[in-house]
């Protein structure tokens, strides 16, 4: 395991948490031949919860764009504007505190720039699926061209952590994907209601 680079060791680590992110309704809807405005909303709302949950730690961890490293940028503004295009009401919500852990924080920021990618993919079928742009409602889905996946892949390869910091960051990580699978299930218990 200390022979895996931390970008393989998050991603082994996390691999059956991912899959159920990926399985569950709403996201999983983002893959379904029938997506419409409606489920397409659900997804943006619980998408605009874990960015809001995580990006003040994100900020405050990378924030600093003068590093020449890895920094965060925000993008919640960006899934907000995605909810407003689409007639949808931004959800309301307490900013969370800041995550002290640097190392849990890199976990955050592995699913949270790992999305993005996603979007890469995502971004094309919705605008064929939705018949929308990056000005009609894709803009978070878009924002994998600022290329942050990358920049973040680069950056872990020059990150030297000893095995209790990389198990803080996979902790992390795992406990970004149980934020994504409780909204994912907070918008279906909303829905049956």
């Amino acid at each position: 395991m200390e022979n895996l680079s931390l970008l393989a060791l998050l991603r082994q680590q996390t691999a059956a948490k991912h899959r159920q992110v990926e399985q569950q309704a709403p996201i999983s809807a983002l893959m379904s031949a029938d997506l419409d405005d409606d489920g397409y909303l659900d997804a943006l709302f619980v998408l605009h919860d874990f960015v809001a949950s995580a990006e003040r730690s994100l900020q405050h961890h990378f924030g600093d764009q003068s590093s020449g490293t890895y920094y965060y940028m925000p993008r919640l503004r960006e899934i907000i504007r995605d909810i407003h295009q689409l007639q949808g009401i931004t959800p309301t919500y307490q900013p969370a505190t800041v995550e002290p852990c640097f190392y849990r924080a890199i976990g955050i920021a592995y699913v949270i720039e790992g999305s993005t990618a996603g979007g890469k993919i995502l971004a094309k079928r919705l605008a064929r699926q939705l018949r929308r742009d990056r000005n009609s409602g894709l803009a978070y889905f878009n924002f994998h061209r600022r290329g942050t996946w990358s920049l973040f892949q680069r950056w872990l390869e020059t990150v030297q952590l000893n095995a209790s910091q990389r198990q803080r960051c996979i902790s992390g990580a795992m406990d970004g994907f149980d934020t994504l699978l409780a909204q994912q299930h907070s918008i279906y218990q909303q829905q049956s209601c």
